[in-house]
């Protein structure tokens, strides 16, 4: 799909700076030419060996908020200049004299269904400065300089049907750098876009099963242990394949205050709760396969944990709990508690 809007912004370096130079920019008319062609091809392009999913890092509270993300949203609610340059200010804020002069790059439009944005840094030199008066910067002149630099660049691209609650991931890439992830550059992954790479479903699931396992330990309320382990015996029809966060599953099943705190309090970092993976059923079961119940009378009830709820039947009276199960007896053994 073509691109709808397109803007470029000269940036000097001005991490540290009190008084940061000026920016110069200029909109780029949808006109063919060997720069429109580049810039479709790096908003039209399919993923390679040199793109890693990235996810944009949530508030140290762990609320969904992240300013990189909330500005490429006004951006692709209002593609203007205006709405563009406070990305280009950030950019310029991580820039340092390492990185040197670059040239920024903010497209919109759609792709599919879908709205896309992306953001493209190329490095430049003094050539563009020089073409670069106040506040302008020739369109025709860029595409002179950059003929010669089609396969240089930094990218970030992000879509989604309804951007406001969504463009929380995108794809990241650094053609100046090599194939593994680990050597986009920390300024533009960390310092500019407040990201990192996002995890596999694997991983999060790993950590969210973890999670909770921990803090049906950690917590000596009864009332808490139960309402994570019925949650527990729950996730995986209900969220089979999805994507969410830990703090969204603690929403769905409306877990007390306590058992939320027990389980951040259980995770390696408190920002943990709030980041997004795929939720991968294979991979809870293998760390959170079954679930014990311990009765005061020395009973000891242990069932999948996914089909619990249905191995034994809970029947409350009053304060105790009477369950019942049937089923054909397979083996009988001996073992230590």
């Amino acid at each position: 799909m073509p691109i709808a809007n397109a803007f470029a912004y000269l940036i000097r370096p001005g991490k540290g700076l009190e008084k940061p130079p000026q920016i110069s920019s200029n909109e780029i008319p949808p006109l063919a030419g060997k720069l429109n062609q580049m810039l479709e091809g790096i908003f039209s392009g399919d993923s390679g060996p040199h793109d890693f999913e990235i996810s944009f890092t949530p508030a140290p509270d762990g609320t969904q908020h992240n300013e990189c993300r909330s500005l490429l949203v006004d951006f692709q609610n209002g593609p203007l200049l205006q709405t563009g340059l406070p990305i280009a200010r950030r950019l310029q804020s991580a820039t340092d004299n390492r990185s040197g002069i670059g040239l920024l790059f903010l497209l919109s439009g759609n792709h599919g269904l879908k709205k896309r944005v992306v953001a493209s840094r190329f490095p430049t030199d003094q050539a563009v400065l020089a073409d670069a008066s106040s506040g302008g910067l020739a369109v025709a002149f860029l595409e002179q300089v950059f003929i010669k630099r089609l396969s240089s660049y930094k990218a970030l691209r992000i879509e989604h049907e309804n951007p406001g609650s969504g463009f929380w991931k995108g794809i990241a890439t650094d053609r100046q750098a090599g194939q593994s992830g680990e050597h986009i550059s920390e300024y533009w992954l960390k310092d500019f876009l407040n990201a990192d790479f996002a995890e596999t479903p694997a991983q999060g699931t790993r950590r969210l099963a973890q999670a909770l396992k921990d803090a049906v330990k950690k917590n000596p309320s009864l009332a808490v242990k139960t309402e994570i382990a019925h949650a527990s015996s729950l996730a995986p029809a209900v969220f089979g394949g999805k994507s969410l966060t830990i703090g969204d599953f603690c929403n769905h099943f409306g877990l007390s205050t306590a058992a939320k705190e027990t389980i951040q309090k259980s995770l390696p970092k408190a920002i943990l709760f709030g980041k997004m993976f795929k939720f991968d059923q294979s991979e809870f079961k293998t760390i959170a396969p079954y679930r014990t119940v311990e009765l005061n009378t020395g009973a000891i009830l242990t069932a999948p944990s996914q089909n619990f709820e249905e191995v034994f039947h809970a029947h409350r009276i009053g304060i105790e709990v009477e369950y019942t199960t049937r089923g054909k007896i397979r083996d009988q053994r001996l073992t230590k508690k």
